[in-house]
């Protein structure tokens, strides 16, 4: 058997390649291991804990869902109709009842959209009433959370008065806002 010089050429192109490789990344200045910090040093930046909001973790659905239910309506569903914290239950022949945690509008704006607003408060929070902004049948409840927040309950009947409708939003929110973030 002959060997030839570009066979030997390329067997030890090929041997030298691999140990090249290892010398070069033998080569560098990165440490090993697992990264820890000494007293008064840290390896990250430091960064402030995401903020939350002023309704925290609290979702609309776990506030509307034990009022609705105990009433006959459906099951409570997540909503976004007017923040991403919303929920709805329905219940048949009766209507609907709608819950929102806002975190970015307090109850001076909401807007009357054709109906009555009235100050009122709601377990010692204030609030405001704005009855028929939807029709008849129509009442929504905005509970003030901090002056930049609020909590709303709506609900719009089916067949019904305005008052009735008022009556019934005032009696959920009665019931959730004890469970409401203090404000600030």
């Amino acid at each position: 058997m002959r060997i030839t010089a570009r066979r030997v050429n390329r067997t030890a192109a090929f041997l030298f390649l691999p140990i090249s490789l290892l010398t070069v990344s033998g080569c560098t200045s990165a440490k090993t291991g697992t990264p820890t910090a000494t007293a008064g040093t840290s390896s990250r930046p430091q960064t402030a804990p995401p903020a939350e909001g002023v309704f925290g973790d609290l979702k609309a659905c776990d506030l509307l869902e034990p009022v609705t239910s105990e009433k006959g309506f459906s099951p409570a569903a997540p909503e976004t109709y007017q923040s991403d914290n919303g929920c709805r239950a329905n219940k048949p022949r009766y209507g609907t009842a709608t819950t929102y945690l806002v975190e970015n509008a307090g109850i001076s704006d909401l807007k009357p959209d054709g109906g009555q607003t009235t100050e009122t408060s709601v377990t010692g929070k204030k609030a405001v009433e704005i009855s028929g902004g939807g029709g008849k049948g129509n009442c929504l409840i905005g509970i003030s959370v901090t002056d930049k927040s609020r909590a709303t309950v709506s609900v719009t009947l089916s067949s019904g008065t305005t008052e009735q409708a008022c009556t019934d939003a005032k009696s959920i929110a009665e019931q959730i806002a004890p469970k409401l973030p203090q404000g600030s």
